[in-house]
């Protein structure tokens, strides 16, 4: 028996033995990074967006005007270079029933604030029509008033009333709402009447005399007072025929050796007789100052007008200031001077937008002349009785 072969392997070609080799798959890295690219992209494009808004200039909204002037669509600089040349130099009337005065506003503390102004229209919605921002110097406006009251107050005579203006209360028209006031380019005076002058019986007068020169806002009813003389005694010493005839700067010859000084005879007795006491007079518009129950000085005054009378009653004076704010429900004084008050916001202050001392002028304070409210400033402390009869 033959021993048989083992089998052979089948024999296959070398290239089919060898492994075949997997290619690698680059798609998803290229799909990714292609993402990054463009979110990259589109971040570079939102940023300089977004830095085209914050860079670009902001502007006035559409159809918006300012003192009806067009500024929409202006940028900042262009709507102030637009409003500056018609609100520059602004006016207004000033009316009194049918008598009327044009005046620059600067003339009463009154100028337009450009860049609030502009804030505001920029701030505004589209198609608003607003007034221009006012900046109001109160203490240039009192003054400016008080200018145009030798213009339009008109003096009591013995035939008729007079009128003069209120200043207090324009001053708090302008403080609380300048804009809404001057929009129309009108401003209504308020005015109160002034009572007319009473003369009593002259005659003959040979005794010492001072010369007087009138002043503004001074007529012979209150040269009269301040001399404790009467009206037609001055007039016959005058030869004044008609005593509503008056003019600034007239020397008239007073009967009377000076200026009127009451007497302990004449003035109402002191509150106390121990230390100082003020005692102010509402029908005789005096203010007296005792020491020790002694007189040692006494001034015209102006009280309460009818409509806001001061209180009457005994007081004291509980805080003085050089210079404060004054106001009341419809009225703003700034920088009142010498003031010393003795009751809520009553005091006793110096006055320098009238001259009418000696009749009822105030909102309730004693109203004094700048340098004898001075003089009582120095002399009275605080706890000071104070009593209005």
């Amino acid at each position: 028996m033959q021993p048989q072969t083992p089998p052979q392997p089948t024999a296959y070609p070398r290239r089919a033995l060898k492994r075949a080799r997997k290619r690698p798959n680059y798609w998803p890295w290229l799909l990714a990074g292609g993402a990054v690219m463009a979110g990259f992209t589109l971040f570079l494009g939102l940023l300089g967006l977004l830095a085209l808004v914050i860079l670009a200039p902001e502007r006035v909204p559409p159809g918006v005007m300012v003192a009806g002037i067009p500024l929409g669509g202006q940028t900042q600089q262009e709507a102030a270079d637009r409003l500056l040349p018609s609100v520059a130099n602004p006016s207004a009337t000033f009316t009194d029933g049918d008598r009327s005065w044009r005046l620059p506003l600067v003339d009463i503390g009154v100028t337009v604030d450009i860049a609030a102004s502009i804030e505001a229209a920029l701030a505004a919605h589209a198609g608003a029509s607003l007034p221009a921002v006012y900046r109001v110097d109160l203490n240039q406006a009192q003054f400016g008033l008080l200018n145009l009251s030798d213009q339009v107050n008109v003096e009591a005579t013995t035939s008729r009333s007079g009128r003069a203006m209120d200043i207090p209360v324009m001053l708090d028209r302008l403080r609380v709402d300048a804009a809404g006031e001057l929009a129309d380019g009108l401003f209504e005076l308020d005015m109160f009447t002034v009572a007319p002058v009473s003369i009593q019986p002259g005659g003959d007068y040979s005794g010492a005399t001072t010369r007087h020169v009138v002043a503004p806002g001074e007529e012979l009813g209150l040269i009269g007072k301040l001399y404790n003389v009467s009206v037609a005694d001055i007039a016959n010493l005058n030869g004044i025929t008609n005593p509503d005839l008056l003019y600034v700067g007239q020397e008239l010859i007073i009967p009377a050796a000076g200026v009127y000084e009451p007497t302990a005879a004449d003035a109402p007795p002191a509150p106390t007789s121990v230390g100082k006491s003020i005692v102010v007079s509402t029908d005789s518009q005096r203010i007296f100052a005792y020491e020790n129950g002694q007189l040692v000085r006494s001034r015209l005054v102006s009280t309460g007008l009818p409509d806001t009378p001061t209180v009457k009653g005994d007081y004291k004076v509980y805080v003085k200031y050089v210079a404060d704010d004054m106001s009341g429900p419809d009225y703003f004084l700034p920088q009142v001077p010498y003031t010393m008050y003795f009751y809520q916001g009553y005091g006793i202050h110096g006055t320098y937008w009238h001259n009418n001392f000696g009749r009822p002028m105030s909102h309730g304070c004693v109203n004094l002349p700048v340098g004898d409210a001075e003089w009582f400033f120095n002399w009275a402390e605080v706890g000071t009785p104070v009593r209005v009869i």
